[in-house]
């Protein structure tokens, strides 16, 4: 898909200085709309700020590129007594560990430091919700703190947040508001007393203009296959879709179900899941040029979308709607997307045969989240503007 921005979203660094009401914020991705659900909804906070006439300056931190500045670094911060007095202080509930007093020294510096020379409105934006150190540092400053985590990262399997999850809430408890892409994650920490409200992913400007140009072609391509669409570079995202995969085979193989259905599979890495597609029906085609894809796009019945653990929300579900395409979805991938129509959600394989079998409409177009919306320009007006 040519997702290339009308107008580049560009963040002034903190020199020379910055306008003095500029907005510092921390974010956790490269504003890229070609780029993963990450960026994509680094993207949407930005391009919303901007359009509400919000200045952004961008967080600028120290990049240790060899591991030797790494090692260096790191016991520099375990030696540092700041270190100590940062955990005691704060009463830091963190692993007795070289690697976890390691992180919480350097990232204590990182954002003392930046946070000390920025010029502008004394209003923390904090996306990079891993680096837990953040909020107990600007709050220390006198900094407001809003936070937009993109999950809570203490449930994510790879987690290298170096923390537990009482740790994480508790250091997003200190934030004045958090923003969540998750109903469930924002359930989970009002659970917790933490101030917390749902702002979902709504697709930016540029990437609005394209879908929109996929859903007209829609009206007019004839639908005959299904599409797997993902990044199986991505670990959870390919153990799912080598369980969607199984659970295909499984109702192909199962006479009661007499459901016909082809399935492309797009998407980077996928070329590894050839060797599950040992059945007729499946076609791997790995990555492709986006006028291939944008041909997926507008010929699929229907997207599929599977996982077996995850956290956050998938930006690929109000994509595929906006484009006019229904989502068949496990439940566990269509969390926080139950109410939008056009998305069909089922348990197991049996289930899933039964919306294969089905005849899906074109989804009408997702509503703009405006109130969601108003709550965070809202929250960073005020918070920027108080003394």
């Amino acid at each position: 898909m040519n997702l290339s921005p009308t107008r580049p979203l560009k963040l002034p660094k903190q020199t020379p200085p910055v306008p003095t009401n500029a907005v510092l914020i921390d974010p956790f991705y490269p504003l890229d709309v070609n780029g993963h659900g990450g960026s994509r909804r680094t993207v949407q906070v930005i391009e919303l700020l901007q359009k509400a006439d919000i200045e952004l300056s961008h967080l600028e931190r120290k990049i240790l590129r060899t591991q030797r500045d790494r090692y260096l670094t790191g016991i520099s911060s375990v030696l540092n007594p700041n270190t100590l007095r940062f955990i005691v202080q704060n009463q830091l509930q963190i692993r007795s560990s070289l690697q976890s007093l390691a992180f919480c020294g350097f990232q204590r510096q990182v954002y003392h430091d930046e946070l000390s020379h920025h010029q502008g409105s004394k209003l923390l934006l904090w996306e990079t919700t891993k680096n837990y150190v953040a909020p107990y540092v600007a709050k220390a400053i006198g900094y407001r703190v809003i936070a937009l985590p993109h999950n809570i990262e203490a449930l994510i399997p790879r987690n290298d947040c170096c923390e537990t999850l009482e740790t994480e809430i508790a250091s997003l408890g200190k934030a004045d508001a958090v923003f969540c892409i998750a109903r469930e994650e924002e359930w989970l920490l009002k659970a917790k007393g933490v101030n917390a409200f749902y702002l979902p992913y709504y697709p930016p400007d540029p990437i609005l203009k394209d879908l929109a140009t996929v859903r007209q072609a829609r009206l007019t391509t004839q639908k005959q296959r299904f599409l797997i669409l993902g990044t199986a570079n991505n670990t959870p995202t390919l153990l799912g879709m080598i369980e969607q995969i199984e659970w295909l085979k499984q109702i192909q193989s199962t006479i009661e179900f007499e459901v016909d259905f082809e399935v492309d599979i797009v998407g980077y890495g996928t070329e590894q899941l050839s060797r599950y597609c040992d059945l007729p029906g499946f076609t791997v085609h790995g990555a492709v040029e986006t006028k291939t894809l944008n041909q997926f796009l507008q010929s699929a019945k229907a997207v599929l979308v599977h996982q077996k653990a995850g956290v956050g929300a998938l930006t690929r579900i109000p994509e595929m709607i906006m484009a006019g395409i229904p989502v068949i979805a496990s439940s566990n991938a269509c969390r926080s997307a139950f109410e939008y129509a056009g998305v069909y959600c089922y348990e197991d394989w049996r289930e899933l045969a039964e919306w294969l079998s089905r005849d899906l409409a074109m989804p009408e177009v997702l509503p703009r989240p405006i109130s969601a919306e108003q709550r965070l320009i809202e929250w960073v007006l005020q918070l920027a503007q108080a003394e």
